[in-house]
C-alpha cells in the first residue's frame, strides 16, 4: 500500500472513531457501533471519496466526513448481509459477526443507525464545501439510489432469490452492479461533486467506479474460492448455492473479465491527468489483491 492510501486509510480510521466517541449513544448501543466503526475495514469507498474530492482541488479533510459516511453505509450493509436471514455468516474481517456477539436485535439496530447517520456525514460535508455545481439534493440523490431497491437492496434481493440454475450473464451483472458497485460510484461521484467537478469530468468518474465495482466483485468472487477463512478474515465458499462470475467463466475467464473492467475504469479518467494519479493507483491496487 503506498503512503496515500496509508495515509487516507488513517485519516478515515480517525474520524470514524471520534464520531464513535462523541456519539451520543443510549447505552445498549454503545458498543456494537464502536465495534462496527473500529473493525479493520479496507476502507476502498472511504479512499474513492477522497481521491475522486482531491482529483478536482479539494483538500482531504473537509471530505472526511463524506468519505466516512460511505463507510458507514457500507458497514450497515456488511451488518445486515450477515444476519442469519440473509448470509448467515460467523466472521466478518476476521472478528465475529456483529449479531453473533451482541445479538440480532442489537446488530439490525446499529446496521440502522450508520445508514442513517451516514447520510448526515455526507451532509455534513456539503454543507461545510458548498459547491456551487453540485446542489444537496443532487448529492443525496446519488447516494439514496445506491442504497434503494435500484441498488443494494435491489441487487441483494435478486441475489437472494434467484437460483444458481436460473442466472444468466445480465442477471448477475444486475446483482453485483448494485450490491457492489452502485456505492461505489456513488462514493467516487459524490467526492467528484464535493471537489465542484463539472459535468463531464463528473460522469467520467461514475465510469471508472462503475467498471471498478464490477471488477471488485469478480475478485471477490475469485477469492471466495481460492483464499481461505483465515486469510479473507470471513466465511469462504458462502457462494456455493449461488451462480458467481467464477462458475459462469470459470477462473480464468473470470481474472481475464477483471482485468479487462480495469482497463476500462483506467480508460475512463486517461483525461483527468496528474490530479487523478491516487485513482489510477487504486485501480491496479484492486487488479491485484488478495484479500
Amino acid at each position: 500500500m503506498t503512503d496515500y492510501f496509508s495515509q487516507r486509510r488513517l485519516l478515515v480510521d480517525e474520524r470514524l472513531q471520534a464520531i464513535a466517541t462523541a456519539a451520543s449513544l443510549p447505552q445498549p448501543l454503545v458498543e456494537p457501533v464502536r465495534v462496527a466503526l473500529r473493525s479493520p475495514g479496507k476502507r476502498v469507498r472511504a479512499i474513492l471519496t477522497l481521491a475522486a474530492g482531491e482529483a478536482f482541488g479539494s483538500a482531504a479533510e473537509p471530505l472526511l466526513d463524506a468519505a466516512c459516511g460511505f463507510e458507514m453505509i457500507h458497514t450497515s450493509s456488511l451488518i445486515f448481509d450477515d444476519l442469519p436471514a440473509m448470509d448467515d455468516a460467523e466472521l466478518r474481517r476476521g472478528e465475529p459477526a456483529l449479531h453473533r456477539r451482541f445479538g440480532e436485535d442489537l446488530a439490525i439496530l446499529t446496521a440502522v443507525a450508520l445508514l442513517n447517520h451516514g447520510y448526515g456525514r455526507i451532509v455534513a460535508s456539503h454543507k461545510r464545501m458548498k459547491p456551487r455545481r453540485w446542489s444537496l439534493d443532487a448529492v443525496l440523490e446519488k447516494v439514496v439510489d445506491a442504497v434503494g431497491w435500484d441498488g443494494s437492496v435491489g441487487g441483494q434481493a435478486v441475489d437472494l432469490h434467484s437460483g444458481a440454475a436460473t442466472l444468466d450473464f445480465p442477471t448477475l451483472e444486475y446483482i453485483h452492479s448494485r450490491k457492489t458497485g452502485a456505492l461505489f460510484v456513488a462514493a467516487a461521484a459524490v467526492g467528484a461533486m464535493l471537489g465542484n467537478a463539472a459535468e463531464p469530468a463528473e460522469r467520467s468518474i461514475e465510469a471508472y467506479a462503475k467498471n471498478l465495482g464490477l471488477a471488485f466483485q469478480i475478485t471477490d468472487d475469485i477469492l471466495d474460492v481460492t483464499a481461505t477463512r483465515e486469510q479473507l478474515g470471513k466465511d469462504v465458499g458462502k457462494d456455493e448455492e449461488r451462480l458467481t462470475f467464477v462458475k459462469l467463466v470459470g477462473l480464468e475467464g473470470a481474472r481475464e473479465l477483471n482485468g479487462e473492467l480495469i482497463d476500462t475504469s483506467l480508460t475512463a479518467i486517461a483525461g483527468l491527468g496528474a490530479p487523478a494519479r491516487p485513482l489510477r493507483e487504486l485501480a491496479e491496487m484492486l487488479r491485484n489483491r488478495t484479500r
